[in-house]
């Protein structure tokens, strides 16, 4: 790849990067350049001020996530320890059931 190929490549790679404010305010920062007969040179305050909005919001969604991930687990673990105590009570009354068979088989073999 020639080097001119490489920079547009890099160019275009990190204006991908760039979120919707960052762009927004360096569309503003262009605009406000060339009304005043200036070439923007791609670092103004607008643009600065998008990237750090961007990034609080990038910051905002991860948390949301991390929050809609610990829920979930939060549920699971809920969902398993009812799992565990149904298991457990089924276990009671399964014994339950064969204690009452043994008195019955005394009883009906007291009576013989």
């Amino acid at each position: 790849m020639k080097p001119v190929h490489k920079m547009i490549a890099a160019t275009m790679l990190l204006a991908g990067c760039q979120g919707p404010a960052q762009q927004a305010g360096a569309a503003k920062d262009k605009a406000a350049a060339e009304a005043n007969g200036k070439t923007y040179d791609g670092d103004g305050p607008n643009e600065q001020i998008g990237e750090a909005k961007d990034r609080a919001a990038n910051a905002a969604e991860a948390a949301r996530k991390a929050e809609a991930r610990a829920i979930e687990k939060e549920r699971d673990v809920i969902r398993s320890e009812a799992e565990i105590k149904a298991e457990r009570l089924e276990q009671e009354a399964e014994a339950v059931r064969q204690a009452a068979e043994q008195r019955a088989d005394a009883v009906s073999g007291a009576s013989r």
